[in-house]
């Protein structure tokens, strides 16, 4: 699987009219933004506060859908939905694969910009 879904992203940019320049700031505020979740759920691990974590992969799931990070956003709704049933045995696990798969996402996303 690739890291971005190209297609998701060209989508997108059909969406929002094809203005390249509005991609790319859409792309910034996600990596800017997601950062910030990142940061917070593993934050929200030795602190085992459930409400953080849980809402960080419901918006990491969902945003990283947008942006074609369609594996990152199935990581995030599995840790999601084990938030549902309480504190997740492998939380600080989920976490870090979620960190390197953004990370990875990233990284496609600044190549992607890059090329435009």
């Amino acid at each position: 699987m690739t890291v971005i879904n190209h297609g998701m992203l060209d989508s997108l940019c059909e969406l929002i009219g094809g203005d390249k320049s509005a991609l790319m700031e859409l792309i910034e505020t996600f990596l800017d933004e997601s950062q910030t979740i990142i940061d917070e759920m593993k934050s929200s691990v030795p602190a085992k506060d459930l409400d953080t974590l849980r809402r960080g992969a419901h918006s990491m799931k969902s945003s990283s859908q947008d942006f074609g990070a369609i594996e990152l956003s199935e990581l995030n709704a599995t840790l999601e939905s084990q938030c549902k049933n309480g504190w997740p045995a492998n939380a600080e696990e989920q976490v870090s694969d979620i960190s390197t798969h953004y990370q990875q996402a990233k990284d496609a996303l600044i190549s992607y910009l890059n090329d435009q």
